[in-house]
């Protein structure tokens, strides 16, 4: 038998700091746990409005760079659409120049009987487009030069020529055209014969200039040509 001093408020003592050890430790994790979330959440969120204002800064950097896009690309195609018109003016004037050199020719010829030459010439061809797509109304002019006493008979050729699937050929007249038939178009006339009509081209086929043969069987008969660039109005 072992005789020890009893004395219950010791032991109550141990408990009790026990207890207080275990809060404290327990408050100590907490507060650490606590300041260090904070600590976290703060860098989170500093990270995060840097974020959405470096995405919007560049969101207005794209629209800015869209914007130019979109501006230069209507400057070009504005650019193309005026070359364009200025080329196809320059080239309408020139045939306007062209055909009206060619009446003053036909009309001095006419008030000039005397004149030398002779015989006949291959006037001017118009080209104007309808309200149908490959549509074209076409009138070809063949005349008269000098003394109109005598009446000029023959035949003309017209062909057109162009590219189909990247080849060079040559159409005839009457394979295009709504109303001709003939290869051989028949001529007679004293001052002027007009050849008109409408073609309608295919698809695939892309026109360059349009070749004039004609023909005269007179008595000092001879062969005329001539070319005209594919120009419609």
């Amino acid at each position: 038998m072992i005789v020890v001093p009893y004395q219950p408020w010791r032991t109550a003592l141990v408990r009790l700091a026990i207890v207080l050890v275990i809060l404290i430790a327990g408050g100590g994790f907490y507060l650490y746990g606590y300041n260090r979330g904070v600590f976290v959440n703060g860098d989170a969120r500093d990270e995060r409005d840097q974020l959405l204002d470096q995405v919007a800064v560049m969101g207005r950097q794209m629209e800015e760079l869209n914007q130019e896009l979109i501006n230069r690309e209507q400057a070009g195609l504005v650019d193309r659409q005026a070359l364009d018109e200025v080329q196809g003016t320059i080239m309408n004037l020139r045939e306007t120049i062209s055909q009206l050199q060619e009446d003053v020719l036909f009309y001095k010829q006419i008030m000039s009987p005397e004149n030398a030459d002779t015989g006949m010439m291959i006037g001017g061809l118009d080209l104007v487009s309808t309200d149908e797509p490959g549509r074209i109304r076409y009138r070809l002019e063949l005349r008269q030069l000098g003394n109109n006493d005598n009446v000029i008979s023959g035949y003309t050729n017209v062909n057109i020529l162009g590219s189909r699937d990247k080849q060079e050929i040559s159409m005839p007249l009457r394979s295009l055209a709504t109303e001709e038939d003939q290869l051989d178009i028949k001529l007679q006339f004293r001052y002027f014969q007009n050849i008109e009509g409408e073609l309608i081209l295919p698809g695939d086929f892309e026109p360059v200039a349009v070749q004039i043969l004609a023909v005269d069987e007179g008595k000092n008969g001879k062969t005329f040509q001539k070319s005209f660039a594919w120009v419609v109005e």
